[in-house]
């Protein structure tokens, strides 16, 4: 899988890129782990669990492959003549991290219009946060998975994964550019990758239009209930906080993909011929992208652990907030981050100080 323009070596600032991209990958994979074991202890203790949350923990399954498949892999599964920075891979492992890419992206911003969605009825129709029967449930957790192990099939069978110019392998042609009119090269893989792009890009805008379509609707919602003074106090605390957690779930979604939607943008409107990853001549762009792209489980990790978060707060606020976050995440807390281990400590050095004042003022006095 030879390019017709390799290169052997990169600028400091996409390797830098590279290397903040596999490090927010390795972050969003550990934030992404504690979402599903949180609710699976919660679910052997006997708890109720939300289809909000069972949304939530099919989303951070996704975002755990997703990450490690594509940012955190990248390179590594890049064939080695493409000349990319650590690239080590061939062209099983180009395919395989193209369908894994495709596959768990394209499933996180499904969940994430699923997710979005969900809030949305809860809300207008105040509705139960619950599937209304079994049958349900698995349509709106079974559903979207199907769907994209649909669309990331279509391109194995025609050979569509190929190495993209974003350090990582998706649905391209190969070479690069040989579909651009007026290339000079013929495609030997993914001769049809330009429609495949089409149809994923359309499924990925009207999940984008239901995100967008929900969020507002969330937004009027809280606005128009702090208006409305008829409804009490409580009931119009809990609306609120339901509507702000779901578009706290649609910020968490924006700031890992806005950036790349801005990106692709500029290099579609830029020139005739899009530019690649490789030419980007913006490194401020490129951080930006390589810091947020990969970092959705984080982003999501924080939002729903922070009410948790919160109520640890009010619990104690004179606890140390690192002792805060370990109790939110179900984790045992270390002795030296127990206020009262320190205050324990204090006391003992003190009692100290006052046993060593007494030996001499007790040896003053021999003398």
């Amino acid at each position: 899988m030879g390019e017709p323009n390799q290169m052997d070596k990169y600028p400091e600032h996409q390797q830098a890129a590279i290397i903040l991209m596999k490090t927010g990958g390795l972050l969003s994979m550990i934030a992404s782990y504690f979402i599903p074991r949180d609710v699976i202890r919660r679910f052997h203790r006997g708890e109720r669990i939300r289809l909000t949350n069972k949304i939530v923990f099919e989303l951070s399954i996704a975002n755990f492959f997703a990450s490690f498949f594509s940012p955190f892999m990248s390179t590594w599964m890049v064939p080695k003549e493409t000349g990319d920075y650590l690239a080590g891979g061939n062209t099983a492992s180009c395919t395989a991290q193209g369908f894994f890419d495709n596959y768990f992206y394209g499933l996180s911003v499904l969940l994430n219009a699923v997710l979005a969605f969900t809030y949305c009825i809860i809300v207008k129709r105040e509705r139960r946060d619950e599937a209304r029967s079994t049958r349900s449930l698995l349509l709106i957790l079974g559903l979207p998975p199907i769907i994209c192990f649909l669309l990331a099939a279509k391109p194995l069978f025609d050979q569509a994964y190929n190495y993209t110019d974003f350090h990582s392998c998706g649905v391209a042609e190969h070479p690069l550019g040989c579909l651009s009119p007026g290339s000079a090269y013929q495609c030997t893989r993914g001769s049809n990758a330009r429609e495949l792009k089409i149809a994923r890009f359309a499924c990925v805008f009207l999940a984008n239009i239901v995100i967008v379509v929900s969020v507002c609707v969330l937004i009027h919602h809280v606005v128009s209930r702090e208006r409305r003074m008829t409804s009490s106090p409580v009931e119009m605390s809990a609306s609120t906080k339901v509507s702000w957690h779901g578009i706290s779930f649609v910020a968490a979604f924006m700031f890992s993909w806005v950036p790349w939607y801005i990106w692709q943008w500029i290099r579609i409107a830029s020139s005739d011929d899009m530019k690649n990853m490789s030419e980007m001549d913006s490194p401020a762009l490129l951080y930006i992208i390589s810091f947020t792209y990969p970092l959705q489980g984080v982003a999501d990790a924080f939002v729903y652990f922070r009410p948790r978060y919160q109520k640890f707060r009010e619990r104690d606020n004179k606890e140390l907030r690192l002792a805060s976050i370990f109790r939110s995440l179900d984790m045992k807390v270390p002795k030296i981050l127990c206020v009262d281990w320190w205050q324990m400590l204090r006391s003992s050095n003190t009692d100290h100080e006052s046993d060593d004042d007494d030996d001499e003022q007790s040896n003053g006095l021999d003398l």
